[in-house]
């Protein structure tokens, strides 16, 4: 028998839209549909060359807006101070944070990309970062690559960095004193402390060039430790939309590996 023209309209209007959607939603390599929601990156507001700068230009944001462009997505850059980022991804105020390293204390509120087995995803990372060793000219600290000798075991860091849990878990009296690289050397040359730890090239590339600091810093051989740094997402974020997220991770390993980027990365002089 066959059905009545209703019967097929009906089918026509309700059915086929519902079964489309079942079959997109079940194909593991779906498009997500158009977010109708900017996600909220937030990041830090000091100048972290090549990666970010407070207008929002560097390395990271050449590789999140090619995400954006291969996935269709759309996301809110906001500049904040690092603690502030990191308080904001706790309490769900913004959804990701741009470049951070993973910690245990983290886990509580933020989900980072694991494999299957449940480890971290270093391929879906958005990329790595020296914590460098930044020692007074006329001061007495050392660092020879395992031993760190500081007066007083004074150290001056980053506020909010993740050297500051590592260094106290080994018996360091850490100095959150500084906001940015230009912050740490400042104090050095200064003679506040006679040795900082840095995070990026930027501190680097003052210590080397700049002639506040050239005469009275130098920065040792040897980093004392390298972070991979990723996108990690407020815990609740990705429980809307898991799919959603794990797009934008795959997306991020997909733009990493790509040709253009890679010659981005070799232009700024980031090392392999």
């Amino acid at each position: 028998m066959n059905a009545s023209p209703l019967v097929g309209q009906w089918f026509a209007r309700h059915a086929l839209p519902a079964l489309a959607a079942a079959c997109a939603l079940a194909l593991p390599g779906a498009v997500h549909a158009g977010p109708s929601k900017p996600l909220v990156l937030c990041y830090e507001d000091v100048v972290q060359r090549p990666w970010t700068t407070p207008s929002g230009g560097g390395l990271n944001f050449e590789l999140l807006r090619r995400v954006e462009k291969q996935l269709g997505e759309q996301f809110t850059y906001v500049a904040k101070p690092w603690r502030r980022c990191m308080h904001e991804l706790r309490t769900g105020a913004v959804d990701a944070v741009i470049g951070a390293a993973d910690a245990p204390d983290r886990r509580s509120f933020a989900i980072y990309p694991t494999t299957s087995g449940g480890a971290l995803d270093p391929a879906r990372a958005i990329g790595s970062d020296y914590a460098h060793v930044f020692l007074r000219i006329a001061g007495s600290a050392t660092w020879d690559g395992k031993h760190l000798v500081a007066p007083n075991n004074e150290v001056a860091v980053q506020s909010g960095y993740l050297v500051a849990a590592v260094l106290r878990e080994r018996g360091y009296h850490v100095r959150e004193l500084v906001k940015s690289a230009d912050d740490g050397l400042r104090m050095l040359a200064a003679g506040l402390f006679d040795v900082a730890i840095l995070q990026g090239l930027e501190a680097s590339s003052l210590a080397r060039t700049d002639p506040r600091f050239s005469e009275l810093v130098k920065q040792a051989p040897q980093p004392y430790a390298v972070f991979m740094l990723y996108l990690p997402f407020n815990r609740a974020v990705y429980a809307r939309d898991p799919r959603r997220i794990e797009a934008v991770w795959r997306a991020i390993a997909s733009v990493r590996q790509s040709h253009e980027y890679r010659q981005l990365l070799h232009d700024a002089g980031v090392p392999d």
